[in-house]
């Protein structure tokens, strides 16, 4: 059975690549000269990907910012796209080349958040995003990712890591119900590895990491949420924050 599951994945997973081609090559015939590349990254690109809830995490980098009709007419196309089960599952945004390459995270840009694109959205790209994209991006069309000449130090990753983590800790109360607890205490696992080994990793390979952290019957329940076995189970609030503070403790040794 696991054979077959994961044979079907994987047929899913190029069904929606021919999809995501597709795509690209609308979004292409929008921008015309100021395309650069539709890119992809995240579970999709780092093999962590859920077939059942993940998003398509993806960037659209163009030559300029978007003017005005490019705007308007990207926003129809999303519209039109989230009819379909790639396009409702696309969440990024649309950035020019510089502002990437300069990491410019203040300026506002396109984004695509819960199948609409919102023109002039604060930028929710961070050095974690831009680490991806060089590390696991796939280029779906345009200028290769590595013609892009994006870079990364190890300060300003351990910097993102930091700030991430600090958002979280602000999260951990308003958090409710099993999905949004489980979501920040994965990110809060994932930064704790990107702060210990100046790396960005996916999701099991942060759980892994952090196995003594996490403790027995947290880890384990976590494996058994992973292969299918139990749906959700109970997440101790008392346990995100003593993971927030062992991460906030590690401030000191990255600097």
């Amino acid at each position: 059975m696991g054979k077959i599951a994961c044979s079907e994945e994987e047929n899913l997973r190029r069904s929606y690549v021919i999809e995501l081609i597709k795509i690209a090559n609308a979004i292409f015939k929008v921008l015309g000269d100021n395309f650069l590349g539709f890119y992809i990254m995240g579970s999709f690109a780092m093999g962590d990907w859920d077939p059942k809830k993940s998003d398509i995490d993806f960037i659209v980098v163009t030559r300029k910012p978007l003017n005005k009709e490019e705007s308007i007419q990207i926003g129809k196309l999303h519209r039109t796209l989230s009819r379909s089960d790639v396009g409702k599952r696309l969440d990024g945004a649309y950035t020019y080349l510089q502002q990437l390459q300069e990491k410019r995270f203040e300026e506002k840009t396109g984004s695509v958040e819960d199948h609409d694109f919102i023109a002039d959205s604060p930028c929710h790209l961070s050095v974690d995003n831009v680490l991806c994209l060089l590390h696991y991006g796939k280029c779906i069309l345009g200028k290769p990712i590595k013609e892009l000449s994006l870079s990364v130090s190890d300060e300003e990753l351990v910097q993102a890591a930091l700030d991430m983590l600090v958002e979280d800790v602000d999260e951990i109360d308003k958090k409710q119900g099993f999905q949004a607890t489980y979501d920040i205490l994965i990110d809060m696992l994932r930064c704790v590895y990107t702060l210990e080994t100046k790396k960005l990793p996916t999701k099991p390979r942060a759980i892994a990491h952090c196995r003594r952290l996490l403790g027995r019957s947290l880890y384990h329940n976590i494996k058994a949420l992973q292969n299918g076995n139990v749906k959700e189970f109970a997440i101790d609030k008392t346990k995100l924050r003593i993971i927030a503070a062992y991460g906030l403790s590690l401030r000191d040794r990255t600097h």
